[in-house]
């Protein structure tokens, strides 16, 4: 008898160390199939910081360039964005112009913190609206003082767009922003802003979630 209790012992340890070796079953979330193709990219991968730029504003400056008459421009629009809780991320956009024309030469910096809330996901993720708020500055060869065409002030926007994000995590945002910021003498006399156009304007960032 105690022969035998030893041996159902050691079947039974031997079943629990086979079970407990298995991989266990993938759970399907509620709702099948197809609820499982709409979990997001971002809540797969766990993805919860971002960084961009912006295609559009990147071409803009290859775009007004006119070698002919000496006129260069680069521009550069870059971001920072971070979940900070479900459907919210705080992030940062940065923005560099650098002019050069007529034996001149000038640069437009902007640096503003941008909230957004994203409505239709808890990651960051699809449709979004944000606003943004910060400081930026024109200076014209060394000098940002508005009589010699230059300015420092606040600057800030309303924004909506849309996020895609792919399944290795590089993602599309197209936007459309409203933008209030100071103005110089020298947009008014060109007929074009030398800053961060205002008004309407659209973007398109593309970017590295992780």
């Amino acid at each position: 008898m105690k022969k035998m209790m030893c041996i159902m012992v050691l079947v039974c340890m031997s079943i629990g160390a086979v079970f407990a070796q298995a991989k266990p079953a993938e759970t399907k979330p509620a709702g099948g199939e197809k609820a499982a193709e709409e979990t997001t990219a971002a809540s797969k991968s766990g993805a919860k910081n971002a960084i961009a730029l912006d295609v559009f504003q990147l071409t803009k400056g290859f775009i007004i360039s006119d070698s002919d008459n000496d006129f260069r421009v680069f521009i550069t629009s870059s971001s920072y964005e971070r979940l900070i809780a479900s459907n919210f991320s705080l992030g940062a956009d940065l923005d560099f112009y650098y002019y050069g024309f007529s034996g001149a030469s000038g640069y437009y910096f902007s640096l503003a913190a941008e909230g957004r809330y994203y409505p239709l996901s808890e990651n960051f993720e699809k449709l979004f609206l944000g606003t943004t708020l910060g400081v930026n500055m024109l200076s014209l060869d060394g000098s940002t003082k508005p009589e010699e065409g230059g300015f420092t002030g606040l600057i800030t926007s309303l924004k909506a767009g849309y996020k895609v994000i792919t399944a290795k995590n590089i993602y599309l945002e197209p936007s459309l922003a409203y933008v209030l910021s100071k103005s110089s003498l020298v947009s008014e006399l060109f007929g074009f802003s030398m800053g961060t156009p205002l008004g309407w304007n659209g973007g398109l960032r593309i970017g590295y979630a992780f």
